[in-house]
């Protein structure tokens, strides 16, 4: 065990990390100086992390739950006497942790809020994972650095004085979070090939919008609302329609060049006038062929209307979706307040047509930006002028870009 660690951190890390630091004396009603959250999938590696700390610094006290959990008593409260009581917490990452772990954190939040609101948090990327949206402001460590141990030590062990840059933020500030992908969302259907437009799940709210969707039925209603998007019927989809009516017109065209031939003597120069029936037939050939992509192409711009009526709900929770393709969404996290007060300045405060063109404008637009946000890239470029998002284009400048291009609500 100790021979696998050191080959891993390296002899060279510790000793370089013991050289320059020191562990901090507990104050207070503290017990330990770092609380250890990580999954169960990757307590081999927290294992051996935490034997190579307190081998480089044996005055360091870890609260490890295997060893440190009270008996008798449930996780949750465990947990939180566990923070309380700790200087710093050891967050460690990975697909398992968010799906796990971090789960219990926003399940229970209103528990934690107390003890964490005040805590510094070390976030280490073990394995690539989505930043749970709390943690999206933190600077994570990555455990592949070669220097990972000696950047870890010096973040565990610094002063403990309350750094804000290190806390926990509750969701409070679109500042923070503004223009940030939480989710994409994937049809129960997407692996039907036969299905043009995705169905998808509102039996629940996904627990990545958990943190920010206070009430499920506002989430389950726009869900219904995409789920509701008309189908465009296309009566020539079928193979033998399509060959029915290949048949019928080169028949026709055979028809007419045989009329043509009973009432003049037939010559290899009449043969001439078949390209003349054959143009009808290439354009039928050509609307055939394209009438499929017609047809997505208005499923896809039906769908993105109903994904903008159904951000009309979710723009009160600070959320927007957008369609992604016809069997996946996006969510976002974006504050359009300071968006909605330049319509009441632009059109009149709750006038009806500072309401019709903030709902036109949601209708056509919203599903579109959403998309761009979570890319982020806009095609239209830099704004000249400041806007109301901190690291993109607001809402109402991407409106005001369309209707610059001719693209009207």
């Amino acid at each position: 065990m100790e021979n696998s660690q050191d080959s891993e951190y390296g002899d060279s890390a510790s000793s370089s990390a013991s050289g320059f630091l020191s562990v901090p004396k507990l104050t207070g009603d503290d017990m330990y100086h770092v609380f250890i959250s990580f999954s169960g999938e990757d307590s081999q590696w927290v294992a051996q992390l935490m034997q190579k700390l307190e081998a480089t610094f044996p005055d360091i006290k870890i609260c490890f739950h295997n060893r440190d959990f009270t008996p008798g008593k449930t996780i949750i409260e465990n947990m939180t006497e566990c923070i309380q009581r700790s200087q710093k917490i050891l967050m460690v990452l990975s697909p398992d942790f968010v799906h796990s772990r971090w789960c219990l954190f926003e399940a229970n939040l209103s528990m934690f809020q107390d003890c964490t609101s005040h805590k510094a948090i070390v976030p280490v990327m073990l394995k690539p994972c989505p930043m749970p949206l709390y943690l999206s402001h933190l600077t994570y460590l990555e455990a592949e650095d070669e220097q990972f141990f000696e950047k870890m030590c010096n973040r565990l062990l610094k002063t403990n004085a309350k750094e804000t840059e290190d806390v926990l933020v509750h969701f409070q500030s679109s500042i923070l979070y503004g223009g940030k992908h939480l989710l994409s969302l994937s049809a129960v259907n997407e692996n039907d090939v036969k299905v043009g437009i995705g169905v998808f799940s509102d039996t629940c709210v996904p627990d990545a919008l958990k943190a920010v969707v206070k009430d499920p039925e506002i989430y389950k209603k726009a869900i219904r609302l995409i789920n509701d998007t008309p189908p465009c019927v296309n009566i020539i989809k079928p193979y033998w329609a399509k060959v029915f009516i290949i048949i019928f017109l080169i028949s026709f065209i055979f028809f007419l060049m045989l009329s043509y031939n009973t009432m003049i003597p037939p010559t290899y120069l009449n043969f001439l006038h078949l390209p003349t029936y054959m143009i009808p037939l290439g354009v039928v050939f050509y609307k055939l062929n394209n009438s499929e992509h017609r047809r997505f192409k208005t499923m896809a711009q039906n769908m993105s209307r109903k994904t903008g009526e159904a951000n009309l709900l979710l723009v009160e929770t600070s959320i927007l979706a957008g369609c992604a393709s016809m069997s996946s969404l996006v969510f976002v996290f974006v504050s359009l307040k300071q968006c909605k007060h330049m319509f009441h300045i632009a059109f009149g405060s709750h006038t009806e047509l500072e309401k019709c063109m903030w709902k036109k404008s949601i209708i056509r637009y919203s599903s579109d930006y959403a998309n761009c946000l979570a890319k982020k890239h806009f095609p239209c470029g830099d704004p000249q002028t400041p806007g109301h998002l901190a690291n993109g284009i607001c809402f109402c400048q991407y409106v005001a870009t369309q209707i610059e291009q001719g693209d009207w609500p």
